[in-house]
């Protein structure tokens, strides 16, 4: 089992009332695993992301990764784990608006303190990966928003992680653009990765093997499905 969830919660208080976020859930997922989250708006599927990602602290219940409690760890061991275990693509990119889309794949490896060399020749070949080979030295706003998310999937897979998270990672894109990283998430799950993507859109969702819907900050459902 490569992440695990048991009797996890996240609650906040706004305006002097107390949110139950993550209701006491329970959850794993296997390597290997392509798993799209589903749920309206309030029902805790990004919350979900965010402490199964270690971006947020879960305010009860343990998690583990690797095996490994990651639950109770402090802000620069959450930030070491997510740089060497985890990859992440977001909706909004998230990429450094005057830097090269070969220097933004290189950022997680000048955190892991991998020699200049090396960061370049992996970042070169991770863009060729997802078909930017000659994009190499465009900034964001010389990027189509689909080439954007390209080099934010490859910045997320420059360190080999174990598992990567995507939340809503069509959801700036058009038509097109969001098929492209459809047949490259399917692509990347076929070669083994193990993938956790929230997403609204349900043509999206049906790319992945597993679907499990939150409501209330609960599981709904968590069902095996076929892959489109």
């Amino acid at each position: 089992m490569l992440l695990s969830l048991e009797n996890v919660s996240k609650h906040y208080t706004l305006g002097g009332v107390r949110i139950k976020a993550l209701d006491n859930i329970t959850l794993h997922i296997d390597r290997g695993e392509f798993v799209a989250i589903m749920g309206p708006s309030g029902s805790g599927k990004s919350t979900f992301l965010q402490v199964a990602s270690t971006l947020a602290l879960p305010t009860g219940g343990t998690i583990k990764l690797n095996d490994r409690e990651i639950s109770s760890y402090n802000e620069v061991e959450r930030a070491r784990l997510r740089n060497k275990y985890i990859g992440f693509v977001f909706q909004q990119f998230n990429l450094l608006a005057r830097t090269s889309a070969l220097a933004n794949v290189e950022l997680p490896l000048v955190y892991a303190k991998v020699a200049s060399a090396e960061r370049t020749r992996r970042s070169k070949e991770m863009l060729v990966r997802v078909g930017l080979a000659d994009r190499l030295q465009n900034t964001p706003a010389q990027l189509s928003g689909g080439q954007q998310q390209r080099v934010a999937v490859a910045r997320a897979l420059i360190n080999d992680p174990d598992l990567i998270f995507a939340d809503e990672p069509t959801g700036n894109l058009d038509t097109k653009s969001g098929d492209d990283i459809k047949r490259l998430l399917t692509e990347l799950h076929e070669e083994g990765r193990t993938i956790i993507m929230v997403t609204h859109e349900h043509d999206v969702a049906e790319i992945a093997q597993r679907l499990i819907v939150f409501r209330d900050g609960k599981i709904l459902s968590d069902k095996k499905q076929k892959k489109t």
